[in-house]
């Protein structure tokens, strides 16, 4: 006989909203599609204006969103088995938010998603610093470098530890954070719904070459540098378009994106996003900044069709692409379709989370 499913009888919490969104609502729909108690649970409208199950809204003032926070989270205490946080989310103060679940015998999933628990570069060596003009480092690198984020870095440092100390189960959503935790149990791609995305409608041009930033943080993903190169390129090039665009609802963000030939994605942290992910179902070439030794730490590091770059070579790397787009548009798009629905298609990703469930249950 087939061996039950612990989890078809109990609930599955999944908050919150502030990061991630797309993904985190792909793959808790397809677990809603497989019969799984999860909800899905979001704490104000974002940019993103990505849909979740329920949607909490509390006062502008912190004594009274504190209150309210509270209350909410003892209403639905009991309803929840398993409670899967994201971006080092939770109610209220986390220590206490988090020991409460504890004692009740409740477990505990935590997804670590990316500038959540970020505090060092460990990639950056201090040689090159030492050669390289400060003033010329990128924001985010000089922030590394110089310390300026010390205290809170380190209180960074402690919010991350605690949330490890009481998780059952560790999630990454990339290797580009394994060296910033003391222990993780896997690392779990975002998901997005492939099915959607495959069949978005395209505009190609024939002759015009669009190139397209869309920064959700624009010192993290290395703007400055980009958009630097972007007018340099649009002097060169003044037949094609160079734009950089303000965070978008998704919806316009995938309208932008389909129109678009080349996505930047970043030139900084040494791995890719979500919005990455869409861009490669949607058959675009991406370009990205990859950390060679985070390509070894997942079994698809070979595979990944990005376009390899960094915020000192952007420049040239972008000129490169614009020169050979139009003889390897075609096989690239291929590639980009094919790894997105491979590694990131939301039925995979849910099944990875789902055995991360099961086995937080039966730990």
């Amino acid at each position: 006989m087939p061996k039950k499913d612990p989890l078809r009888k109990k609930r599955i919490f999944v908050g919150f909203n502030s990061a991630g969104s797309a993904g985190i609502y792909a793959f808790t729909r397809e677990l809603k599609r497989r019969g799984y108690q999860i909800d899905f649970y979001g704490i104000k409208k974002t940019h993103f204006d990505m849909p979740v199950d329920f949607l909490l809204e509390f006062s502008n003032s912190p004594w009274r969103s504190f209150f309210q926070r509270v209350r909410y989270f003892f209403k639905v205490l009991f309803r929840y088995d398993v409670w899967h946080f994201n971006f080092m989310e939770v109610f209220f103060f986390y220590p206490l938010n988090l020991f409460i679940l504890k004692i009740l015998g409740k477990k505990i999933v935590v997804t670590f998603r990316g500038i959540d628990v970020q505090t060092d570069l460990e990639f950056l060596p201090k040689r090159l610093f030492e050669k390289i003009p400060s003033s010329d480092w990128p924001e985010y690198y000089r922030i590394q470098f110089l310390r300026k984020n010390f205290w809170p870095n380190l209180l960074k440092k402690v919010r991350r530890q605690i949330f490890i100390w009481f998780a059952d189960k560790v999630i990454l959503t990339g290797p580009f954070l394994a060296g910033q935790v003391s222990r993780y149990d896997k690392i779990i791609p975002f998901a997005r719904q492939m099915k959607e995305l495959i069949s978005y409608p395209q505009k190609e041009s024939k002759t015009k070459i669009r190139i397209l930033h869309v920064p959700s943080d624009q010192i993290v993903k290395g703007t400055a540098e980009i958009s630097q190169a972007f007018k340099s390129l649009a002097q060169k090039y003044p037949q094609h378009s160079f734009e950089v665009l303000p965070p978008l609802p998704r919806q316009e963000l995938l309208e932008r994106i389909a129109k678009a030939d080349i996505i930047v994605d970043q030139v900084i942290i040494g791995w890719y996003g979500g919005q990455a992910v869409e861009a490669m179902a949607l058959g675009k070439i991406v370009m990205a900044f990859l950390n060679p030794t985070y390509l070894q730490l997942v079994p698809f590091g070979k595979e990944i069709p990005i376009w390899n770059t960094n915020c000192w070579s952007f420049e040239n790397d972008l000129e490169t692409l614009i020169k050979i787009f139009p003889y390897i548009k075609d096989d690239w798009q291929k590639k980009s379709s094919r790894f997105a629905q491979k590694v990131h298609d939301s039925r995979r990703i849910a099944q990875k989370y789902l055995a991360v469930y099961q086995e937080a249950y039966e730990k």
